[in-house]
């Protein structure tokens, strides 16, 4: 199939024309995100009193690793549109693709180690701590592969439909990411307790497949650069996740306490970073296409400040959602109107955040296709984090 261009229009029908791919586009894959986050918030609060018993290090872990693999795919996302934007990539099955996610699943795994470290550290080296190790990297690695393929499929069909894959791709890898890897961990540490064997042999075919892919990508100089400063930027991000995950793990006796905020968690951080991966990607094509030039159209402030409107919705939802997905597994939840009020201020602070992270990154001459989402979904990671701390305090009395 022959691939569009994505055409803007400009002046007052471009408002409208921008508005409407917003509530179109946007909004659906929002909502998409928002389903599929409570998927895993409602297996989150299913078991977080587990969790927080048994395997704490993975409180420790899982803001950091959640954001990892939403920062890896969608940062390999960004780079897809751009590739296609210059018609580098025209298939799923392109060596492109195959060298993209073997290098995101790479990438991936330095930090993964600090995050582990940093709560071993935090709880003690024990037998438990090393089992988390191990159930982390099987997720990793098996999530790898199917987010690497579905990051290609969100960006290119979208594209060859004439839609602006900037608009849709980051929102939805982010948020594909976040539904699997609460249940994977879930499940794989009920896999680990049942038939642990079985769970050595699975691990172990995991590696032996990564390794394979290894070996069939062809690699330029472009991709080793891609490499380096998307592992840097994520390691550097991985220590500011420490600070999330401790966080989260240091507070989960009063949040356990509103379960509906451990409910919400991960559609928070995921709402918020995509939010902010959408400006931080469309600023990112617009200087890799045009320079920062291309800022000062006002097209640019359109696609922009479209994202706005959706946010009050997108917060309502959020929690009119989580009441119902808490009394599911059978805990009380009502609307937390501190939540509805104040998420509207956190999407404007990422949003800004996004465009700025990405400027600057292209004013360094650093690709901001590499490094723009990582970082503003990081940052999201710890506004979102402090923010449900914030709510349980209060909602607590403590």
């Amino acid at each position: 199939m022959t691939m569009l261009p994505v055409e803007v229009t400009v002046g007052t029908r471009g408002w409208r024309e921008r508005l409407k791919q917003t509530f179109l586009v946007t909004f659906p894959a929002l909502l998409l995100c928002l389903a599929l986050d409570f998927v895993s918030g409602g297996v989150l609060g299913k078991n977080f009193e587990m969790i927080t018993t048994s395997y704490p290090l993975l409180l420790v872990i899982l803001p950091g690793l959640s954001d990892l693999r939403g920062n890896v795919f969608g940062a390999m996302a960004s780079r897809m549109t751009t590739a296609l934007h210059l018609g580098r990539v025209r298939g799923v099955l392109d060596r492109e693709v195959i060298a993209n996610v073997s290098m995101a699943i790479g990438s991936s795994k330095i930090p993964l180690v600090v995050l582990w470290i940093a709560g071993a550290i935090k709880l003690g080296f024990t037998g438990s701590s090393f089992v988390v190790l191990l159930i982390v990297i099987a997720s990793a690695l098996t999530i790898g592969f199917i987010l690497g393929y579905a990051t290609a499929f969100i960006t290119i069909f979208p594209y060859r439909w004439g839609a602006d894959p900037d608009m849709i791709a980051a929102p939805l890898i982010t948020s594909v990411a976040d539904v699997i890897t609460i249940p994977s961990l879930i499940y794989l540490i009920f896999f680990y307790e049942d038939y642990p064997s079985q769970f050595y042999i699975f691990t172990a075919i995991m590696l032996v497949l990564f390794v394979i892919m290894i070996m069939k990508s062809s690699y330029t100089r472009e991709h080793r650069r891609a490499f380096k400063e998307v592992a840097t930027v994520l390691t550097i991000l991985g220590i500011i996740e420490i600070f999330s995950g401790s966080t989260f793990e240091s507070f989960s006796g009063i949040i356990s306490k509103v379960i509906i905020l451990s409910v919400i968690y991960p559609s928070l951080l995921d709402s918020l970073g995509n939010f902010a991966s959408i400006a931080a990607a469309t600023t990112s094509t617009r200087l890799n296409l045009s320079g920062k030039g291309a800022l000062k159209n006002r097209d640019f402030y359109f696609d922009v400040g479209s994202l706005l409107f959706l946010a009050p919705i997108i917060g309502f939802l959020t929690n009119y959602i989580a009441v119902y997905v808490t009394r599911l597994i059978g805990y009380p939840g009502g609307l937390i109107w501190p939540f509805v009020i104040g998420y509207p201020f956190l999407v404007l602070i990422g949003i800004f955040i996004g465009v700025i992270i990405a400027y600057i990154a292209h004013r360094f001459d650093i690709d901001p296709d590499n490094v723009a989402i990582p970082t503003v979904t990081t940052i999201s990671d710890v506004m979102g984090t402090l923010f449900i701390v914030f709510l349980a305090k209060m909602l607590v009395g403590t």
